[in-house]
């Protein structure tokens, strides 16, 4: 029987560690009163984010230092998160993991002692993919083990068949880049050269991965002197009881905000696209989420079975959803979400795209299935929260995108010295529409918090380029809703001072991923363009610099969604786009002055507004416009099979989001139904997209910026959406894969 052991399938941890009886573990407790108890939190609170500041200060690539592509932590010494800092959020997770592991398999041979630090970035024991890698160290007090500070960041390059590490064509982890599993890097304080040496060995670019590796272990030792002062000034006891406290004191939250949600399951489920280069297929990610008493139960049926490189195994997948969850749930905690972890248990299932076993490839999950999978559990949670009290409900914050939009390149700079562009430029991000109002145009990312942009004149000084322009995404039906979604960036630029260089990571959807809750238009698609051959250097030389790729001349390149290196020589100009963020809740329910607003402030082009949103000059007209819209949805769906019925009117309704509410009794819910239009659609534990009329037709159809090149998977998409019967106005909607049928999503009380 294969176990879940980080070799041949995901590490999962048992509730008891089997650990080496050599090691001897600080489990002491002591009396703290208040103000020392809030003197070593706030203390063991800034070591951390000191932490991370050495890291930030020390890295020098980019992806580290601009994008804070990271993450410290302090960890108890059994390997539960303590703290963690306001960077990438779930590799606190992939730390945690790795600490049990190590102790699990290192306790004996070769042993852990003062001093020593262990490297790894074994997607099979815990980091979401090989450039993420983790270093952690142990702390000592005395003869005891008493903590660890450990720190994850990802490495511009670690090998592999692609510049970057990010191997779309990768067939299994034998096509990857090389993944280690914890090896003693530094023993008693001193780096172990060979060792160093062999991990270098794999990069392209070893001086800029040298001279990061050092900062990770260099920043462990700042922190290791931090807490080692702080044990010698307060006690080992003193400071363990703190750690506790914080553990205990997470989980007393997260259980009084799980009160406030009914017990039920809830599913979602998101399709990626191109499981390889040169594929053409269509793929399903799915997550359920079942609420039981003060617990949450999590698992990925109807994921479907691992292929290509496009998998990510259990570290990923329990990562992904952990950083949703405590962004939405419990984000007032910041950072001390060890306890909060003590209520979700995962129930995966082997063998998937979300939960791959050995030898499934990897590497591309940090740009593809760690954000499919971050997106996928922000909407889950987010259908979990509509149910919950106002107050919990008010925490939902939407899906984030499903990809990390971006482009890799690299050749050699004038001096002959190779480069490996990483551009995260799409930190810029766009945040999620919301029950509670718009989405925030280039607000970020919520799984990044520190996550910054670089300035435009910082990558033209690291990397021969030039760029031509970075700007808004403009509004439009990608991402509209009653509440629209955050607006994304677009950019465009050409090689300079070199011959060319390669695209080696890019990404051009054919249809967009992420789905707007309860009625909300998708997000927009990302798109990356290539043209050969350009003018632009003749219009610089005539005093112009290109603002418009379409007008820009030359042959344009055919790109696939997860295509091949493509070489750009010289006279090649590319524009890659991020994405605007998913709307929430039907666009003909927007506020004509909130989309009046935005064509005020350049948001939304004026000719967008009657064709995305129903909204003309004039009240009157604007409302005789939507009722002919809602009119012509009703005439083209398929009604429902039962006649609707309606709720009586002196039953109060509660609204869920959107127009989906329930009715129910003694504080029960017992049906759902429609907001306005007060028709029952199904009971609480039924399927309310039983009771909608449905409308189903090709994405291209709901807005031409949709539109699909000829043979590109996105032909074989469907946009559905479940309609109020009597009003027309949007309940829901999904993308789904042609011939796939609905999801029952949303089911009040299945956790009784």
């Amino acid at each position: 029987m294969t176990v879940w052991d980080g070799v041949q399938r995901g590490y999962i941890p048992a509730a008891e560690l089997h650990i080496h009886e050599s090691l001897r573990l600080h489990t002491g407790t002591a009396d703290v009163d208040p103000v020392t108890f809030e003197v070593i939190r706030y203390s063991l609170m800034n070591i951390n984010l000191e932490h991370g500041q050495t890291i930030q200060r020390l890295a020098v690539s980019p992806v580290t230092m601009i994008t804070r592509d990271f993450q410290p932590s302090i960890i108890t010494e059994s390997g539960d998160l303590v703290f963690l800092g306001p960077y990438l959020q779930y590799f606190s997770n992939a730390q945690a993991l790795t600490i049990k592991w190590v102790l699990e398999n290192r306790s004996d041979n070769p042993g852990i002692e003062p001093g020593d630090m262990f490297v790894s970035n074994d997607p099979y024991v815990g980091t979401p993919h090989q450039p993420d890698t983790i270093v952690a160290a142990p702390v000592f007090a005395g003869d005891e083990l008493f903590c660890w500070v450990a720190n994850v960041l990802h490495h511009s390059d670690v090998g592999g068949s692609v510049m970057g590490s990010f191997c779309v064509d990768a067939t299994d982890i034998f096509t990857d880049p090389p993944a280690f599993p914890p090896f003693k890097l530094v023993s008693r304080g001193e780096v172990r050269r060979d060792l160093e040496e062999m991990f270098l060995r794999q990069s392209r670019v070893p001086t800029n991965v040298h001279m990061d590796l050092r900062a990770a272990v260099s920043a462990n030792r700042v922190a290791t002197g931090r807490i080692v002062a702080l044990v010698d000034r307060y006690g080992a006891d003193a400071v363990k009881s703190v750690m506790n406290r914080v553990l205990d004191a997470g989980e007393r939250t997260v259980a009084g905000r799980l009160a406030k949600i009914p017990d039920g399951r809830w599913s979602h489920r998101l399709y990626a696209e191109a499981a390889h280069t040169g594929d053409t297929g269509i793929y399903a990610y799915q997550i359920t989420v079942r609420k039981q008493g003060g617990h949450l139960y999590v698992d990925n049926a109807g994921t479907d079975p691992q292929t290509g490189s496009i998998n990510v195994t259990y570290a990923g997948f329990s990562g992904a959803f952990l950083a949703a969850l405590t962004a939405s749930l419990t984000a007032d905690l910041a950072g001390a979400y060890g306890g909060v972890y003590r209520r979700v248990h995962f129930e995966p299932v082997p063998g998937t795209l979300s939960c791959a076993d050995f030898p499934a490839a990897v590497s591309p999950a940090g740009i593809y299935t760690m954000e499919t999978l971050i997106s996928l559990s922000g909407a889950v949670i987010g259908k979990m929260l509509a149910c919950a009290e106002p107050d919990v409900a008010a925490l939902a914050i939407g899906p984030a995108h499903p990809v990390f939009y971006g482009l890799i390149s690299g050749g050699v700079h004038p001096t002959g010295e190779p480069f490996v562009a990483t551009n995260a430029d799409n930190m810029i991000g766009s945040l999620a529409a919301s029950p509670a109002g718009d989405g925030v145009d280039f607000g970020g990312h919520f799984w990044i918090p520190e996550g910054t942009a670089s300035n435009i004149e910082e990558l033209e000084l690291l990397w021969p380029m030039l760029f031509l322009y970075r700007r808004a995404l403009r509004a439009g039906a990608g991402g509209a809703g009653r509440f629209r979604g955050g607006r994304g960036m677009v950019e465009a630029g050409i090689p300079w001072t070199v011959p060319g260089m390669a695209a080696a990571v890019y990404m051009d959807e054919s249809f967009p991923k992420a789905v707007g809750p309860f009625g909300g238009n998708p997000g927009s698609a990302g798109h990356f363009r290539l043209k050969y051959g350009t003018d632009v250097a003749g219009r610089f030389a005539g005093g112009e610099v290109p603002q418009d790729f379409d007008a820009v001349a030359g042959a344009e390149a055919e790109v696939e969604a997860k295509g091949p290196m493509l070489m750009m020589g010289a006279d090649a100009a590319w524009e890659w786009t991020g994405a605007n963020a998913p709307g929430f809740g039907d666009p003909l329910t927007r506020d004509p002055a909130a989309v009046r607003a935005d064509i005020a402030t350049g948001a939304l082009p004026a000719d967008l507004a009657e064709l995305v949103y129903g909204v003309v000059p004039g009240d009157d007209a604007t409302r005789a416009l939507r009722a002919g819209r809602l009119a012509a949805r009703l005439a083209s769906a398929v009604p429902p099979a039962v006649a609707p019925a309606t709720v009586p009117e002196d039953v109060p309704l509660r609204r869920l989001a959107g127009e989906l509410a329930v009715a129910g009794r003694d504080g029960r819910p017992e049906v759902f139904a429609s907001l306005t239009g007060r028709v029952v659609l199904a009971p609480a534990t039924g399927n309310f997209k039983d009771g909608c009329a449905v409308l189903e037709r090709p994405l291209p159809d709901v807005a031409p910026e949709f539109a699909i090149r000829e043979g590109r998977a996105g032909h074989r998409t469907r946009y559905r959406e479940y309609l109020c019967p009597v009003t027309g106005l949007r309940v829901d909607s999904e993308i789904i894969k042609e011939g796939d049928e609905a999801l029952h999503d949303i089911e009040i009380g299945a956790g009784r």
